[in-house]
């Protein structure tokens, strides 16, 4: 595989490279696509088949005249706590309330702790449990810990209608010819190894020198290519912690 993949590297960036400029010279991303086993290990928690995810921690679902919703991890703030007392530690909440009374329902996508502003709400039913021992914390905290080892957290379209379904995806950008950036060899090597840790297939797109910007399904890059770089190096016993 790596001999295939370097050849699809080196040959995006030939494609735009321009060594009169001093920007946007050659640079080239790898999107890894993950197999749907790379990441059995992982926990998963969800408050049921019939809730509509949004943004991380934060679902919904339409009941006809209410709307039902569920936010992990809402952290305390200046209003009462569960027992009426002052809010300390992080809950999550379970709302439903009449469509036309919530306060600012979009911000599920944007910024899901709003939920607590339903406090205000009188009609709003609301459930407030402990997020410490929650099945979700166990699903974040490994998140979070691996983050930590990899680097990097795979990235997926929530309620599986993006370009690339349900699958997760890394997306990996080098800059040749920067003195203190990976190189597109660099590139290679990391997902390279990355492939042998979590199955994938990869896509290598080039800069687009007319569009100024590298085209490919998903968007901007998901990790830091140094950072990844560092950790695998420190799994390895390359580098420091």
């Amino acid at each position: 595989m790596k001999r295939s993949l370097t050849r699809h590297v080196l040959r995006a960036v030939d494609q735009s490279w321009n060594t009169k400029r001093d920007d946007w010279r050659g640079d080239v991303a790898a999107l890894l696509i993950f197999e749907d086993n790379a990441f059995a290990d992982a926990p998963t928690w969800n408050p049921g088949p019939d809730f509509t995810p949004c943004a991380g921690g934060a679902w919904y679902r339409d009941n006809g005249d209410t709307y039902t919703a569920v936010v992990v991890g809402v952290g305390p703030k200046q209003r009462p706590g569960r027992d009426g007392g002052e809010w300390i530690d992080p809950e999550v909440w379970t709302v439903t309330a009449p469509k036309d009374e919530w306060i600012d329902f979009g911000s599920l996508w944007d910024k899901p702790h709003r939920i607590s502003w339903m406090l205000d709400v009188e009609s709003a039913v609301i459930q407030r449990d402990l997020y410490e021992g929650h099945p979700a914390q166990r699903v974040e905290g490994y998140w979070d810990t691996f983050r930590k080892q990899y680097g990097f957290e795979p990235w997926s379209n929530r309620d599986g209608q993006g370009p690339l379904g349900g699958k997760q995806w890394l997306l990996l950008k080098a800059e040749p010819g920067w003195q203190y950036e990976p190189s597109e060899l660099d590139l290679v090597d990391t997902v390279n190894t990355l492939v042998k840790l979590f199955p994938a297939k990869v896509r290598v797109y080039g800069y687009d020198r007319n569009k100024d910007e590298i085209p490919n399904p998903v968007g901007h890059a998901t990790a830091s290519l140094s950072t990844v770089m560092h950790q695998l190096d420190v799994l390895a016993g390359r580098g420091d912690q």
